[in-house]
């Protein structure tokens, strides 16, 4: 100890290196040079992560991905900074050009071109931006668009900030966009398309089937409109579904994206063969260099049973994503299939793996259900819809998600008279886990009245202690007699209902009144002993029971 205590101390060799946002974003650079992208992102992630309102960042992040091709999740960052933000940072608007033209897309590469130009006339990348209209005009032979219509340039940017809204689950964002562009521009029928299908996620069928119908009537070979029609008819199981499918088969689109939209609807309808045509079609147009045509088109001649066309699709799709692991997976089942083994019937046209045993953390899971609208729309759909296990399963799981929608989807619910009180009472529940403010309009005990987290939390904390005390001891259908035996006290005493201070009180009270009711053998004494209260308190609140059904018991 002595020799410790005055040994002589060495000096550490080891210099703290201060990790900030700058680090990350001087790493990711690095990388960048050096061509390492994936390396990149996950930099610019990190910095993102400590920095998260630095615009330059994700515009730095959203060409990495530009440069990995990902230009659908580039555009979704460009967006983030001009809507969350920094609205003035008007070089986005250069950069969403150049991802449309990479995409093919050159209607909104030049709007966006020329809404680039307006802001910026001089700006840094004003010369690369002429030099994306010249090449759009003159090489292309595209009718130039009127530099002057500041209109057409702000609705078809409202436009696309709805379909990025709509692709990422912001369905309540995307209606508000979508329905004032229809309202001052009921000619936009890609708005009034798009608005049929924000209707359709949310779980509106009717707005939905009249909108779609809205279009057709005005424009009856409307493609877009004719799918959606045939989605919508799918999913409801609608008798003219058959009718739709054959008018879809006899379309012929001259226009790449309504070529697209009718393949995949037909792969969604199941017409695999039909949307193998249609896949293979667009994939002579657009080359072999897009991994999600090509695996598109393997899943369609899978499931059309066309395993040579599928092989030789997947086998592209491993040459491109060598890392890949959907690719070799899909190409193992063809294996398994010729060789007459056990394989997958029928394969999704996700460009992902459904790994059942794969475990997902908490913040992982969160993150799946926030940014995937497929996921983001079929809970919505499953607590307007579901039955009333599902329902409840899709209201714990929004526990964990201070959504703004999903609270808003949980508000609706309160009012609808068709849910039960019981059901109503863990939405409340889960709304003050979300931190959501109260008290809340609902439609309770067969009243409208404004619900407090207080209130609802002690009505079912009785419900919980009854179930506890009595699930060892009673059969179900005498739990379940108790439970509403409890409910209709509460709809008689509203909106009376006395300050419950000791839960184990009111069940105890419950119990012993619905024995009694019942005829069975109960004594207030062996009551009081199983709550832990005293004999003058169960009286006390048998008396305000009693009072509040007057002669009934």
């Amino acid at each position: 100890m002595i020799k410790q205590q005055y040994a002589h101390k060495r000096k550490s060799n080891i210099v703290p290196i201060k990790v900030d946002a700058s680090f990350y974003c001087e790493r990711a650079i690095k990388s960048l040079n050096r061509l390492k992208f994936k390396k990149a992102v996950r930099y610019f992630h990190k910095a993102i992560e400590l920095e998260p309102e630095n615009a330059t960042f994700y515009c730095n992040l959203a060409g990495v991905l530009a440069e990995m091709e990902k230009f659908d999740e580039s555009n979704r960052l460009l967006w983030h900074v001009l809507e969350k933000i920094d609205p003035s940072m008007f070089e986005c608007y250069f950069y969403l050009s150049s991802n449309y033209a990479n995409l093919m897309d050159f209607d909104l590469a030049e709007q966006y071109a020329m809404k680039y130009l307006e802001k910026c006339a001089d700006g840094e990348w004003a010369d690369e931006a002429e030099d994306l209209l010249d090449f759009i005009t003159v090489e292309l032979q595209l009718p130039s668009l009127d530099s002057n219509n500041e209109e057409d340039l702000e609705v078809t940017a409202l436009h696309d900030r709805a379909r990025y809204h709509l692709e990422e689950g912001r369905f309540n964002e995307a209606k508000e966009l979508l329905e004032g562009l229809t309202i001052d521009h009921p000619d936009f029928y890609a708005a009034r398309n798009n608005l049929a299908l924000c209707y359709y996620y949310m779980g509106s069928f009717g707005d939905a089937m009249e909108t779609v119908e809205e279009v057709l009537k005005d424009d009856p070979f409307n493609v877009h409109a004719l799918c959606n029609l045939a989605v919508f008819y799918y999913h409801l199981n609608h008798p003219d579904l058959k009718e739709m499918v054959e008018v879809l088969r006899k379309l012929a689109p001259f226009r790449m994206e309504q070529t697209y939209k009718l393949a995949t609807t037909l792969g969604i309808l199941e017409d695999h063969k039909g949307a193998y045509l249609l896949f293979k079609k667009l994939i002579a147009h657009s080359g072999y260099g897009d991994i999600h045509m090509l695996h598109y088109g393997a899943v369609a001649a899978y499931n059309s049973g066309l395993l040579t066309e599928a092989e030789a699709l997947w086998k592209r799709v491993k040459r491109l994503d060598p890392t890949g692991v959907v690719a070799p997976y899909y190409l193992e089942q063809i294996e398994r299939k010729e060789a007459g083994k056990p394989c997958a019937k029928g394969v999704s046209y996700h460009y992902q793996l459904m790994e059942d045993e794969k475990v997902f953390t908490i913040e992982e899971w969160k993150e799946e259900l926030v940014k995937d609208p497929l996921i983001r729309s079929s809970f919505l759909w499953a607590l307007r819809y579901g039955d009333r296990d599902t329902k409840i399963q899709v209201i714990r799981a929004f526990e964990v998600i201070p959504d703004k929608e999903f609270e808003e989807a949980l508000r609706l619910l309160l009012l609808n008279p068709a849910e039960d009180d019981e059901l109503k009472q863990q939405v409340i529940d889960v709304l003050k886990n979300m931190g959501a403010e109260g008290p809340f309009a609902s439609i309770f005990q067969h009243r409208e009245q404004m619900l407090g987290f207080d209130d609802a939390e002690k009505w079912q904390k009785v419900l919980h202690c009854l179930k506890n005390k009595m699930q060892n001891r009673y059969d179900h259908q005498v739990i379940e007699e108790a439970r509403l035996f409890w409910l209709e006290f509460i709809d008689k005493a509203y909106p009376g209902i006395p300050n419950i201070r000791k839960v184990e009180a009111w069940a105890a009270s419950v119990e012993y009144l619905l024995l009694k009711r019942s005829k069975l053998s109960v004594t207030r004494e062996a009551v009081s002993k199983l709550y832990g209260i005293s004999i003058t308190t169960l009286d006390r609140n048998c008396k305000v029971i009693r009072e509040t059904f007057e002669k009934e018991l």
